[in-house]
């Protein structure tokens, strides 16, 4: 791929507000209690989280985090614009989530996704180790 650029996503107000965007219209909107304020207010919180975001030819494609719950790293929150998806971006950010949970020190990454994704997440290396509510568990070890 070329002229792509992975960023922190506390690095830029425009990717949080769009991020927040994308967040709230897959996922939150189902909760009818959160707004999009709650949305921008989560992912701009870097406690427990490191967001990034990658930029193609300067334009905004995808996101993700790793989230840290107890003693559990956790891939979260990967998206990929419409226009973007099928072109890599996906590889992208997984890749560079094990980079940075790697760098801080995790020894495996977690993740939950619907049973269509399964596929998607054994490309990089994640295998099924639970089903939890209709939602499956994958897990990778990354290597330090």
């Amino acid at each position: 791929m070329e002229n792509i650029k992975v960023i922190a996503m506390s690095e830029s107000t425009e990717a949080i507000e769009q991020v927040a965007r994308w967040y709230f219209a897959q996922w939150d909107s189902k909760d009818p209690k959160a707004t999009l304020t709650d949305v921008v207010d989560k992912i701009s919180c870097t406690k427990r989280r490191a967001g990034f975001v990658v930029y193609c030819h300067d334009k905004l494609v995808g996101t993700a985090e790793i989230t840290f719950s107890g003693d559990t790293c956790w891939l979260d929150g990967v998206y990929v614009d419409e226009s973007a998806r099928g072109k890599g971006i996906a590889e992208v950010l997984v890749s560079h989530a094990k980079l940075k949970a790697s760098e801080l020190g995790w020894k495996n990454l977690y993740l939950k996704c619907e049973p269509h994704l399964v596929a998607l997440y054994n490309k990089y290396g994640f295998e099924v180790v639970a089903n939890k509510d209709g939602k499956l568990v994958m897990v990778t070890q990354i290597a330090s």
